[in-house]
């Protein structure tokens, strides 16, 4: 019954792009939301639209897919959340919450007009940006390996033990993720977990990548030294640099690899942290033990 309402609801909200949820709640799918300065509503939720507030917001301001503008005159009295868009503040608009916004592309807006029209300078900002990417990979999986040994050592053996399992659960995964957010911005209570749920499912995806490399590194040591002694940082950072090579093969090949590797690997993690072990009293045996 739960499921049959969240799939009515959803259709309701796709076939009628403007739509109240109460007398001063708005919602809109693929047009923009517009609150006059003598406007006073409850929340505003625009989805594949701009919001404009030059009025009262009671509660909570959302924008998936779009920007959110608050103009001098915008009183928003709970949390503003933006994704895929920029938030745009005007002198003298008061918010009472948080400002949330959940976009790099800020940044290269940011900086477009100075390198406009210099492919040279974009191309040296791309190769700086790649190369700090990189040094903080490096850096998050030493961290990793050193303070986060069992959790990371547990994924390994799932990636090992469950290869074509962790892909489909990273697929499945993958497609869940749309979905949940969506339930996340209609609940209202979920609004403000948006930016911890999104940090989480990054931190899965990039501990399965972390995990992935350290099961290469730990394949190629062992079919090349023939008595070798395990090492956990060793095996991830050899993985890593092994990944940055295969990344870089022509015709996009690479860039699908790690594609596949990555799925594969947020896959592991999910399905070390939810699946249960069968071994008798079929208890659940967490990947992070501490968070238990």
């Amino acid at each position: 019954m739960g499921r049959k309402l969240i799939f009515v609801l959803v259709f309701l909200f796709l076939m009628f792009p403007a739509l109240t949820v109460d007398a001063t709640t708005i919602i809109k799918v693929g047009r923009d939301i517009n609150i006059s300065k003598n406007q006073r509503v409850d929340s505003a939720i625009a989805f594949g639209g701009q919001v404009t507030v030059s009025g009262l917001v009671e509660n909570h301001v959302v924008s998936v897919g779009g920007s959110v503008v608050l103009t001098g005159d915008a009183v928003v009295r709970g949390h503003v959340i933006c994704i895929g868009g920029i938030v745009v503040r005007g002198n003298g608009a008061r918010v009472y919450g948080r400002i949330t916004e959940v976009n790099a592309s800020s940044f290269f807006a940011a900086v477009s007009p100075v390198f406009y029209d210099d492919a040279e300078t974009w191309s040296w900002l791309t190769d700086i940006i790649y190369i700090c990417f990189l040094a903080f990979l490096f850096m998050m999986a030493l961290m990793t390996a050193f303070l986060f040994p069992r959790p990371l050592k547990t994924i390994i053996s799932t990636l090992e033990k469950n290869k074509v399992k962790s892909f489909f659960w990273g697929i499945l995964g993958s497609l869940m993720i749309a979905p949940f957010f969506t339930l996340l911005v209609f609940s209202f209570i979920g609004i403000p977990l948006i930016p911890l749920a999104f940090s989480i499912i990054l931190l899965f995806f990039m501990f399965g990548f972390i995990a992935a490399s350290a099961l290469l590194g730990k394949f190629v040591l062992k079919k090349v030294f023939r008595y070798h002694h395990p090492s956990l940082v060793r095996e991830t950072l050899l993985g890593l640099i092994l990944w940055w090579i295969i990344g870089r093969a022509p015709f996009y090949a690479g860039a699908m690899i790690e594609a596949v590797v990555m799925i594969t690997g947020f896959g592991g993690v999910l399905f070390a942290v939810f699946h249960r072990d069968s071994d008798g009293d079929n208890r659940r045996q967490p990947a992070f033990p501490a968070l238990k």
